[in-house]
């Protein structure tokens, strides 16, 4: 030991000798108690990465952080972190561009010696974290990297060989450890899937006992409901043999559940001289097919008593227990058998009403059915209107307003209801009509549509407004009657000697003017009152052929333009330039339209405009009047057409004159033509609006164009001219009148003094009345032909007679012209141009 203390070398070779084992002893412990505690922190990865972490840097005193980044696509993410980084957890990394990425790229470790100058790190990332040196290791698992651990020191090349070594064994040890995490999570995983398998069966077992519980109560409801329905049910096997039976068979056919079960269907349940015939039908054959669609058949089955009975069966084949089995179920229709005889016999009943139309409509207002009755009435065929909504039938003014749905809703919330309005035909024409809708519902109060009665009551609409206009007329005609042209011709005969004496001298008297548009105004209100006997009687009759309207209201206007003039106003006119024809009367049309224009003008202040329009609306054309004038109260719109009724009082019209008679004649000749006439107005003060409503005529009217005639010759002087008529103001001035026009004249007042005269006098013009006492005009005529020598004499009706009726008769009887009282002095002075052109000729 001397000599060993004497060798100082050797004594300090063994002192550092000393202190390398105790490093390395330290070192060991070191990581044994790293190796003991990273062993401990299984079960949990990032408990057992932040054991890892925390250990290295006990490890490796020259390293001031450690990090575990996982690889998570193209990033590094920060799945653990000790030391000076540790609150970076969760950073992520791009693995381009870093250390850490081409370690986990290589699969190998790397030492960046100095961050400063190591291209393969992000120098300015390596500054901010404080690494101015850094060591990064693997983590593989069988090949596959999944992450790295990386170790940063404050200094460069701070790491040594020992300290490498020491990484690569935790790095073996971490490997190892996540590979045991990874069949420890495997299991883990396996253990839930079978404990979730051992559920899932657990409860299929469970919905398996609950099924096989709900079958046998499905099979004992079955039971039930088969035991408690009215319908009979009978299954049979796939050769027709009957295999189950319910109560409601056994109710049906009197037969036990036991005494027919393996009894053949068809040969128990149908008489027997229907075997053979049903034998042949799909129900009875049993085909498979019938197990998707079924099928469905009325046949006649027997009882057990031999009695039978109408029968509708159905049947569907069924799988059961591996065999096809036959479920019947057979319903008695015996009251269904009734109903439809009940119906065929009501549809026999309904078919033979011609009167009524009767339809059936869906709840929609569809049209489902179609009498013949609706055939006559509307002129449909069923195969025009089936499907179609019923509003085909009203105005286009209700359909325009919703009058068609506004009914259906009325009906279905009130049960029926009844109306009077009017409906259109197929052929475009007009009718009043009485129309019943009934809703009809099912037995749950379902609407399941409508019952539809139309009665054409346009013959009892006219009957009742004559019955009423009757009453009114023969009151009134019992003070004025048509005899009032009497005592008016004499006037008219008088008034015009004062015009042509006025005429003559040059000097114009207002006051013969005056008397002039009087008389004229009273021989108006005179024919008005004739016309309305004639409505009165149904006795206005037309003469239909094409007309166009655009000549109906050029003559309207015409005819209107001194009363609108006089009194300043200015009318309005709209007409389409479309040819527009209807089938008609001209002159009694132009009538109407007049008389409306001239209404509008009577109730309408000076200077008011008054608006005229025609225009089309479906297969019908309006001619519609409106004016600004005094109006029409609501209720008082209907009343207006009847005869004699002014709903404006007397004293409040611009013009205190007319009778009430012009809207009933109006109304009256419409109807004739096929359509009707409407009012509408506000309220007093607010004016009224008319429309006239025609159908569409396919006829293409005549030109009715103006053309020139050509004039007479004037009549030479010295005709003879007889007058013949009991009323002897009037003879006597009708004579006096022919002689201030120049010629000779002779009165006479009764047939027989006029057929004397006429025999001795020979005149060539003959004015006859026809009503004389003891011998009429018609009488007279052929004497006093045969009494004048000389051919070419000329004898004219002269009466107070003037409907178109009146006219045939005279013009049957041989009469040349008809002339109605009272005479113009115009018609005088042609009929004196004829019996001269008579007499040159």
């Amino acid at each position: 030991m001397n000599n060993a203390s004497q060798d100082p070398h050797a004594d300090s070779d063994m002192a550092a000798q000393l202190a390398h084992e105790r490093s390395t002893n330290a070192r060991l412990a070191k990581l044994i108690d790293a190796h003991s505690r990273i062993a401990a922190a299984k079960l949990d990865l990032d408990r057992f990465f932040n054991v890892v972490t925390d250990a290295l840097l006990d490890l490796v005193p020259s390293a001031h952080a450690s990090v575990v980044e996982w690889v998570d696509g193209d990033d590094m993410v920060y799945r653990a972190c000790s030391g000076s980084i540790a609150h970076h957890v969760g950073l992520r990394l791009k693995q381009k561009g870093s250390l850490s990425g081409l370690c986990s790229t290589r699969n190998q470790l790397l030492y960046a010696r100095d961050t400063r100058d190591d291209p393969r790190v992000d120098a300015q990332a390596c500054e901010r974290v404080g690494a101015a040196s850094m060591i990064v290791a693997p983590l593989a698992y069988q090949q596959e990297v999944a992450g790295v651990i990386k170790l940063m020191a404050g200094r460069i090349d701070a790491f040594s060989v020992e300290d490498i070594e020491t990484l690569q064994r935790i790095t073996s040890l971490v490997a190892s450890g996540m590979a045991h995490q990874r069949v420890f999570a495997e299991n883990q995983t396996l253990i839930e899937q079978n404990a979730i398998t051992i559920a899932r069966l657990r409860t299929e077992i469970s919905l398996r006992e609950a099924a096989d519980v709900k079958l046998a109560a499905s099979l004992r409801r079955r039971r039930l409901v088969l035991d408690t329905t009215h319908d009979a049910f009978v299954c049979t096997d796939a050769d027709g043999i009957i295999i189950d039976w319910n109560e409601s068979a056994t109710q049906t056919f009197g037969y036990a559940r036991e005494a027919v079960t393996g009894q053949r269907m068809l040969a128990t349940l149908f008489p027997e001289r229907c075997h053979a015939e049903y034998a042949r039908l799909d129900v009875f054959r049993c085909l498979p097919e019938l197990q998707t669609h079924g099928a469905r058949i009325e046949l006649i089955a027997a009882r057990d008593d031999g009695s039978e009975f109408p029968a509708e069966l159905s049947v569907r084949a069924v799988r059961y227990d591996g065999n096809t089995e036959f479920a019947y179920f057979i319903r008695d229709i015996t009251e269904r058998f009734h109903a439809r005889d009940l119906n065929k016999r009501f549809r026999v009943l309904v078919e033979a009403i011609r009167d009524y139309a009767i339809s059936m409509l869906d709840a929609q207002g569809r049209i489902t059915t179609w009498s013949a009755g609706s055939t006559q009435v509307m002129g449909y065929q069923s195969d025009e209107v089936l499907g179609k909504p019923h509003s085909l039938f009203y105005t286009p003014e209700d359909v325009a307003s919703g009058r068609p749905a506004h009914d259906l809703e009325s009906a279905a919330r009130e049960g029926r209801i009844e109306t009077e309005e009017w409906r259109v035909r197929k052929n475009g024409t007009n009718f009043w009509a009485n129309v019943v809708i009934t809703a009809m519902h099912d037995p749950n109060g379902t609407l399941q549509g409508f019952a539809k009665v139309t009665r054409d009551m346009s013959r009892r609409r006219r009957m009742e407004e004559l019955e009423a206009s009757s009453q009114r007329m023969s009151q009134f005609l019992g003070l004025l009657g048509h005899e009032l042209r009497n005592p008016l011709a004499p006037l008219r005969n008088a008034v015009s000697m004062l015009q042509l004496k006025s005429a003559r001298s040059d000097v114009v008297v207002p006051e013969h003017e005056l008397i002039d548009r009087q008389l004229s105004h009273l021989t108006r209100l005179v024919d008005d009152l004739l016309d309305a006997g004639r409505v009165t009687l149904g006795r206005v009759h037309i003469s239909p052929r094409p007309v166009a309207l655009r000549s109906v209201v050029q003559l309207s206007m015409e005819g209107s333009a001194p009363l609108l003039s006089a009194r300043g106003q200015t009318l309005e006119v709209s007409v389409p330039d479309e040819p527009m024809h209807i089938s008609g009367d001209l002159t009694r049309m132009v009538q109407v339209v007049q008389n409306l224009l001239n209404n509008a003008s009577k109730f309408s202040p000076d200077g008011a405009t008054i608006g005229l329009q025609v225009f089309r609306s479906g297969r019908l054309f309006a001619i519609r009047i409106h004016d600004e004038g005094c109006g029409i109260e609501p209720d008082a719109i209907d009343a207006i057409f009847n005869l004699f009724v002014q709903e404006t009082p007397t004293e409040e019209q611009a013009d205190k004159s007319g009778l009430g008679i012009g809207l009933t004649l109006a109304r009256a000749i419409v109807d004739l033509h096929g359509g009707h006439i409407e009012a509408h107005s506000e309220g007093r003060g607010k004016g009224s609006t008319f429309t006239v409503w025609l159908p569409e005529s396919g006829s293409v009217a005549v030109d009715s164009g103006s053309h020139d005639n050509m004039p007479l010759a004037r009549s030479p002087a010295d005709l003879r001219v007889l007058v013949v008529d009991d009323n002897m103001d009037s003879a006597d001035s009708m004579a006096t009148l022919v002689e201030v026009l120049g010629h000779e004249a002779r009165a006479v007042y009764d047939g027989a003094t006029a057929i004397e005269l006429a025999r001795s006098w020979q005149p060539r013009l003959v004015l006859l009345d026809l009503s004389m006492p003891k011998l009429t005009g018609f009488e007279a005529l052929p004497l006093i032909r045969a009494a004048i020598r000389e051919p070419g004499a000329v004898v004219a009706a002269m009466t107070g007679l003037g409907t178109a009726e009146d006219r045939a008769r005279t013009d049957a009887a041989g009469f040349d012209v008809h002339l109605t009282k009272p005479v113009s002095l115009a018609e005088l002075e042609d009929m004196l141009q004829i019996a001269g052109k008579q007499v040159s000729g």
